[in-house]
């Protein structure tokens, strides 16, 4: 008897360190995430064209091309569907964040399943409020 298929939700992670995207790609597809990566926000913007919506976007605040906020600003200009219906979370070592429409913080470093609890939680609760002061 075959088993039913899988359902497999996706996440696209913007990290401009390949060290950074390589292991966290690792570990969410060792949960049963399919990962989509993009080294910088630009290339991200052109990733999204190509792919159907990620259940969830993991985000680098601090990248040399086009930093996290820059990319929601950006995201919201070309893409504004996604930023209303998926979560958007900073993956970030830094301890204070400006205000942004992302939907919530992962603090850099991270647990292997201290990502995958916090990524399955992001994508359960869908949109959660957005980052204010």
């Amino acid at each position: 008897m075959a088993l039913p298929p899988r359902f497999i939700r996706t996440v696209l992670i913007i990290d401009d360190s390949i060290d950074h995207l390589t292991l966290n790609k690792a570990i969410l597809e060792s949960g049963n995430f399919e990962v989509f990566t993009a080294s910088s926000g630009r290339s991200a913007l052109e990733v999204l064209v190509d792919i159907p919506p990620p259940d969830l976007i993991l985000l680098d605040v601090q990248m040399a091309e086009m930093n996290g906020l820059d990319f929601l600003i950006e995201l919201e200009k070309v893409h504004p569907e996604i930023l209303r219906n998926v979560p958007v979370v900073f993956l970030t070592g830094m301890n204070e964040l400006p205000e942004s429409k992302a939907s919530g913080v992962i603090k850099k470093p991270v647990d292997i399943e201290d990502l995958l609890v916090s990524v399955r939680g992001f994508i359960e609760r869908g949109m959660p409020q957005q980052i204010s002061r």
